[in-house]
């Protein structure tokens, strides 16, 4: 049940809501999260709050609970709307050979970021009866979900009420920060009721009683309303209920109407439409809604985390995931809101400083797993594959995340153009982790060469190794690209140089040593081209895959215990082709062969993270087929349940993982040079693609078929230079250009 409750899972942004059944359920697990809501506790750190549940529905037949637990079940059928995010329900219950059914629809608007809707309704099939409609606002949900330790729960209800009109109130307020959370609830009741309201130790809940002749259907609207003390200074109370009150004299139809007016405007810019392959065009549109209704209005201070709005595993807190898989997403669909999820991290320069400093080094290095504060809020010990508790020492080896965070920058820039931005924010925090990797290498007088000692990768099987590829190509490439920066605002733009360059004390002389450093940073590379992961790797035990499941997953050396992997090749996601994906044009042809065919072998895919760089690798160098099955784990990763724990939240990177799959691999959008390019190669099945992206300020369609493709301007008032089967065009503002696929000879 609980996984149905994630892919079911509800949102507009500013809050979540799993795809509950009303009425509970006792496999079930009622979960509502407010986007950057955190409290800690007795915890471990911070974690994204599970606040009171406000869809809380219990019908009485005759004294006896409609639900799962207490009556058979006839028909049960639910449907997730992604298109426009309502959740539709129709179940028939039976019991004593009499049916009762039951159906309901309910959303959560992203036009009235804080008004929710459900209506729903029932009948009685076969015989009159009595029934009780128990409506609660349940103030009793906590943290249950938690990796080490026990449930939390993360708020005090400090007020509840019956504010008369059918409109009742729910008060908390949070632990640690003292957050206030206000939840407001309000009925239509389609039909002459008796009606009820008390509180119920934390809870406040609202009975209705009626009889019900046979075969009529009775039906009643709900409206909610949830306020923070974030949102609103003064009188939250006031807030809830007079939202409540608009949206009743709205209004469902009317509030539906702008509800899906809103999601159009999303999916206008976000749809990948694919002729030739139904199922995947369905898990595809399910990842990309995913990534969606965890896209924030742009008046909340924050980003994604690794479940989006769909669970609390890992906290809800914000990792690397987010830079390098999910913000590319948003990047080409939703600009605005990548900006303001690079903001999140600005505004968290200082603890990003503070960070920095309290490991011994200059400059940024961005917390490994971020809340709301900007500090490490990463576990002192997790769970490992095996169940055995270990420790965590992600914070102070896996620094690949400084340079995760300025990939994310540059390519926010690169597609975008955003001068502002670049300016105003991204200038500093390139700049800031540029300093960081100066202070982090170390060097060897006699090698002559810059190290990065003691560190881990992506890869985390081995977490105290030197030199890991991965973390010096970053490492080498952010040095390069800061100094590069650096000259080019001198010369652009000298006087927001000066003023950045003031703040943060930065001097050209300590310009001048990045680039040295950088040209001095060791990396092991074979003759033959062959990517060492990490100093030393070649010599320890060679392993490889040699089964898989049934969803095409490697299968586990059953000859190598957990605890041993650290002394084989074995990888739990290859870091190396993840480097080959993000610097595409950097390496050879030759070299992603060699190093896709060595670590393919060795990869466990222990991570939802490690198949996007597979895929797209694989694409590149020919292999179209095999790029096909690791795009189909990607984009079912939870609509299969392929990783076997989606019950725990969607995976939101591998997801946003299978966008890039589809984009950057099927597609071949890239930018190079400063014009996109598109060279399309995608799975033979396939007859056409269509999709949309935003670049320089322009929004550009384009729909391909197998030997020619079409780009169309559909927004935009500049000039945009694209490159369609290697050869450019200059589209304006209601221009399209078609080209076709010639044949060619080179590597």
């Amino acid at each position: 049940m609980e996984f149905q409750e994630t892919i079911f899972t509800l949102g507009n942004g500013y809050l979540g809501s799993r795809g509950i059944l009303e009425e509970g359920y006792k496999e079930g697990y009622a979960g509502t999260y407010i986007a950057g809501v955190y409290d800690r506790d007795k915890g471990q750190s911070f974690e994204l709050v599970n606040v009171p549940n406000p869809l809380g529905v219990e019908i009485y037949v005759n004294g006896k609970k409609l639900s799962m637990d207490d009556m058979e079940i006839a028909e049960h059928h639910r449907v997730l709307d992604m298109k426009r995010a309502v959740l539709l329900r129709r179940s028939v219950f039976t019991d004593a050979g009499r049916r009762y059914e039951y159906e309901s629809t309910r959303f959560f608007s992203l036009a009235d970021m804080h008004t929710g809707v459900m209506t729903f309704s029932f009948r009685s099939l076969d015989s009159d009866a009595h029934i009780v409609v128990r409506d609660t606002i349940d103030g009793t949900t906590r943290n249950e979900v938690q990796a080490v330790g026990s449930p939390i729960k993360h708020y005090s209800v400090t007020h509840t009420s019956d504010c008369g009109n059918g409109m009742s109130y729910l008060e908390a307020k949070t632990n640690d920060l003292g957050l206030v959370i206000g939840l407001a609830s309000g009925y239509d009741v389609v039909t002459d009721v008796g009606v009820r309201s008390c509180a119920d130790g934390e809870s406040v809940v609202r009975e209705f009683s009626l009889n019900t002749r046979k075969g009529k259907r009775y039906k009643f609207n709900q409206y909610i309303s949830i306020y923070t003390s974030r949102d609103i200074e003064h009188d939250i109370k006031a807030a809830c209920l007079n939202e409540v009150e608009a949206a009743r004299k709205y209004g469902i139809p009317r509030l539906l109407k702008r509800h899906t007016r809103a999601w159009n405007r999303r999916w206008q810019y976000s749809d990948i439409s694919i002729e030739g392959d139904s199922p995947t065009q369905k898990a595809l549109r399910f990842g990309i809604y995913h990534l969606l209704i965890a896209a924030p209005p742009s008046d909340i201070d924050v980003s994604i985390a690794a479940k989006a709005l769909s669970g609390e595993w890992y906290k809800g807190h914000v990792f690397w995931d987010t830079e390098i898989y999910m913000l590319p997403f948003f990047i080409y669909t939703q600009p605005r809101v990548a900006r303001e999820f690079l903001i999140y991290r600005y505004r968290r320069l200082k603890q990003a400083r503070d960070g920095a400093q309290a490991q011994g080094y200059k400059g940024v290095l961005w917390p490994w797993e971020s809340a709301s504060s900007g500090k490490d809020e990463t576990p002192q010990t997790w769970i490992n594959f095996d169940g055995s508790v270990i420790p965590v020492y992600n914070p102070k080896r896996e620094h690949h995340i400084a340079s995760d965070v300025v990939y994310g920058v540059f390519l926010y820039y690169q597609v975008t153009g955003d001068e502002d931005f670049m300016l105003r924010y991204g200038a500093e925090m390139i700049l800031e982790t540029a300093r960081f990797w100066a202070s982090r290498v170390i060097y060897d007088e006699r090698l002559e060469r810059y190290e990065i000692r003691k560190v881990i990768g992506p890869n985390e099987f081995q977490e105290c190794v030197n030199n890991n590829s991965y973390i010096n190509v970053l490492a080498r490439w952010t040095l390069r690209y800061a100094s590069e920066l650096y000259h080019r605002l001198a010369k652009k733009h000298p006087r927001k140089l000066r003023t950045t360059a003031r703040k943060i004390g930065l001097k050209d002389r300590e310009v001048d040593a990045w680039k040295e450093i950088a040209e001095k940073i060791v990396l092991f590379i074979r003759p033959d081209g062959l990517i060492e992961e990490f100093e030393g790797y070649f010599a320890r035990k060679d392993v490889t895959i040699n089964e898989w499941d049934e969803n095409g997953m490697p299968i586990y050396p059953s000859e190598v215990k957990l605890t041993e992997a650290k002394e084989t090749q074995l990888v739990k996601q290859a870091d190396v082709l993840l480097l080959l994906h993000l610097f595409l044009d950097e390496f050879s042809i030759g070299v992603k062969r060699i190093n896709f065919d060595y670590y393919e072998k060795r990869t466990t895919h222990k991570s939802s993270l490690s198949i996007p760089s597979h895929a797209i690798l694989a694409n590149e160098l020919g292999k179209t087929e095999r790029a096909y099955k690791y795009f189909i784990r990607a984009a079912n990763a939870d609509l299969a349940n392929i990783h076997g724990n989606t019950e725990l939240g969607i995976h939101a990177a591998a997801l946003g993982g299978a966008w890039q799959i589809a984009i950057n691999g099927f597609a071949g959008a890239r930018v190079k040079d400063n014009v996109l390019s598109i060279t399309p190669a995608f799975p033979e099945h396939w007859q056409s693609m269509r999709f949309r992206m935003w670049f320089k300020d322009t929004l550009i369609e384009f729909s391909i078929s197998k030997d020619e493709m079409e780009a169309f301007t559909v927004k935009g008032r500049k000039g945009v230079n694209v490159e369609l089967y290697g050869r450019k065009y200059l589209l304006y503002q209601g221009q399209g250009v078609s080209a076709r696929k010639t044949s060619y000879i080179g590597d």
